[in-house]
């Protein structure tokens, strides 16, 4: 494989460049399904990025199911199915707009309370345990508001694997990779972010409870206090 298809990547917030770059790739077909990406030191390198920034573009990746790592054997691009006019060609690192932040919120809105009660439903023991122990880092993490926006993403997602579909489940992701800075300019208060962790307590309580009324209420709640925050103090 060539090393002329990647280009240098200069930013403060390097690795989600990469993310970009790499996805855009994969989305362009230049990077195929089985293709094995460079090694590390070679396509850190070639970026111009440290490895540690690569390895958190990499984990990001791996997360969407993009790219899988093998041990001993490199990071290889999985089959998947995108072209420029998927969900994954937008930027996630983009200001956007107050509108479209709306739109955001409208689809969640529309598909969240859903995925509550389907949860509440299906939740085995172990995807209980999973969201407990979510829930449990977003209380430690309280002072690192940089991994914030990662442990609630987690959480969602531990709610979407729990209804035990799979498009709900891609659904989730390609939300949060998309609303990624949009979370992380709501989540960044101190004071939000305790009201986001109670509101995810209320959600788990309801899924652990079966109780699909309450895990709709709760989520609910969770949307519209988000949506207020966002109309109060998101810039215009």
């Amino acid at each position: 494989m060539s090393n002329e298809l990647f280009s240098s990547v200069r930013n403060e917030r390097m690795y989600e460049k990469i993310v970009v770059q790499l996805r855009q790739l994969i989305a362009d077909g230049k990077l195929k399904p089985g293709d094995r990406l460079p090694g590390e030191r070679v396509l850190s390198q070639t970026l111009g990025c440290s490895r540690t920034s690569l390895r958190e573009a990499c984990r990001v990746l791996e997360a969407e199911g993009l790219i899988i790592s093998k041990p001993g054997g490199g990071r290889f691009v999985q089959h998947v199915e995108l072209n420029t006019d998927s969900l994954f060609s937008l930027d996630p690192i983009d200001m956007l707009e107050k509108s479209a932040v709306l739109y955001f919120l409208e689809a969640r809105e529309a598909i969240e309370p859903k995925i509550a009660e389907l949860a509440s439903q299906r939740a085995t023991s172990e995807d209980i345990k999973k969201m407990e122990a979510v829930l449990l880092k977003m209380e430690e993490q309280l002072k690192h508001p940089d991994e914030n926006v990662e442990i609630d993403s987690s959480f969602h997602l531990a709610i979407a694997e729990a209804t035990q579909n799979f498009v709900f489940v891609s659904m989730m992701k390609a939300n949060l990779s998309m609303s990624r800075q949009v979370r992380k300019q709501t989540l960044s208060s101190e004071e939000r972010y305790l009201l986001s962790l109670e509101e995810h307590r209320a959600i788990l309580k309801a899924v652990k409870n079966r109780d699909g009324k309450e895990a709709i209420k709760a989520t609910c709640l969770h949307l519209q206090n988000i949506k207020e925050n966002v109309l109060k103090n998101y810039p215009t």
